[in-house]
């Protein structure tokens, strides 16, 4: 056995069969949740009054939209408050919720506090000087372009009470613009994905899943010290701090909001980038107390008595945080470079770069014709939530969807070496009503 036989062998264990870690891991969760049921939970009698958050920023458009379904929500409207926070906006975002009734709207201009992580933690902050934070028992939090089922608050309610308070609760995301192009229906597509097989799976295996971003639900006790995750990706950072305080996220599958999604390639890229460069910075800041999670001692954060170790929901939160595809990416390139040594060691440098060439074109089919698979096995899993996509925008959201998955790959390394970003807004329909959204039957 020569040198290069050793070496990219060795390189093959450490690299490939370590990265595959957390990609199996994934897989895993999913395949657990297709075979899984999702979780219904008892109707409750009670029901708890809440404050409702909104983070808007430039929203003009459709934050009215929002107002409107939360109001057309089969949920009593007395248990309900709507707190509006108009985040550095320079339209008439302020005016567009103030003239909705019953709404409470703040406005915050900071350039040097830009991200929703900021908005919110001001708004529970404003919150707590006006009204007290204690007053209700849960907040919602939204986005502006977000709009609701009727029955969401009522089956977010039922779960909340299930799991007695005690942990986050996240939605069901579904798309407003599913159908709109191939763009928008591939964004469908990896909600589908999060939200109905990893996060079923997650909770078939007593494991967290994660917030994504907007329609989620946390106890008053939980900000009782306000919100205190700023950086980019405020949502996996409370995820991750809810993990090392030895609690978790869960997911009420029953209940359903819409989001909007880009349109173009562009605003989708610099969408996904900003979502790639948060995924680093919580990685950043938390891998050491995940890791610590996973093979350490853990103590309760307030009292310091052991408590049980959420090992599992560690390691699951990091397999969405470490930029997989960019390591992999260098290691492919690694073994490449290793491989322009052959010649040096007696092997003929075209019929080993033929070799590699063809084991990789063997690796890299295989998945992608299983994320085809996947695709299509989403579209039946949830055809009663998808409705009003034609089928030219199935088939080339199938079809394109491997590349939108290995778009993370390219992302990730850009992000890796991007050190600022400009926010840049992402334009909205204003014909958005929530009764004309897809519903399930």
């Amino acid at each position: 056995m020569g040198y290069v036989d050793i070496v990219n062998i060795v390189m093959f264990f450490i690299f490939n069969i370590a990265l595959l870690i957390f990609p199996l891991q994934y897989v895993f969760y999913i395949l657990v949740g297709l075979f899984s049921k999702k979780k219904v939970f008892p109707g409750a009698e009670k029901k708890l009054r809440y404050g409702v958050v909104i983070c808007a920023r430039n929203e003009e458009k459709v934050i009215g939209n929002l107002i409107d379904s939360i109001r057309k929500c089969d949920y009593p409207q007395e248990l309900l408050d709507i707190f509006v926070i108009a985040h550095n906006c320079t339209d008439g975002t302020a005016r567009a919720a103030r003239s909705r009734a019953g709404t409470v709207v703040y406005e915050y201009n900071n350039d040097a506090e830009r991200t929703k992580g900021h908005a919110l933690h001001k708004i529970f902050e404003l919150i707590e000087r006006d009204f007290g934070i204690m007053r209700y028992d849960g907040f919602h939090v939204f986005d502006a372009d977000n709009v609701l089922d009727t029955e969401y608050f009522t089956k977010m309610n039922d779960a909340f009470l299930a799991y007695d308070r005690e942990y986050a609760v996240t939605a069901f995301r579904n798309a407003k613009n599913f159908g709109e192009n191939a763009i928008t229906a591939m964004y469908g597509l990896s909600y589908i994905v999060d939200c109905s097989l990893f996060s079923v799976g997650s909770e078939a295996l007593h494991c967290s899943t994660r917030l994504l971003g907007s329609g989620f639900l946390v106890s008053a006790e939980m900000v009782r010290d306000g919100w205190n995750s700023v950086i980019l990706s405020d949502d996996s950072d409370f995820t991750a701090d809810q993990i090392l305080q030895g609690r978790k996220v869960v997911y009420c599958g029953e209940a359903m909001y819409y989001d909007e999604h880009p349109t173009t390639f562009r605003a989708m890229w610099r969408q996904r980038l900003r979502w790639a460069k948060g995924a680093l910075l919580v990685c950043k800041t938390r891998m050491r107390g995940l890791f610590a999670e996973i093979f350490g001692k853990r103590k309760d954060a307030k009292n310091g008595e052991k408590r049980k170790k959420q090992w599992r929901s560690a390691l699951n939160l990091l397999g969405a945080l470490v930029p997989m595809g960019a390591l992999g990416f260098f290691a492919v390139l690694i073994n490449i470079i290793l491989l322009c040594f052959s010649p040096f060691c007696g092997y003929d440098l075209g019929s080993v770069l033929l070799q590699y060439l063809i084991v990789f074109c063997i690796c890299t089919a295989i998945p992608i014709l299983l994320m085809m698979l996947g695709a299509i096995i989403c579209y039946k899993k949830e055809k009663r939530r998808i409705k009003g996509v034609s089928f030219r925008v199935k088939a080339k959201s199938v079809l394109l969807w491997p590349f939108f998955l290995f778009m993370l790959v390219p992302l990730q390394i850009q992000a890796l070496f991007t050190r600022r970003f400009e926010w840049k807004p992402i334009e909205h329909s204003d014909a958005a009503d929530h009764e004309s959204f897809n519903r399930e039957s």
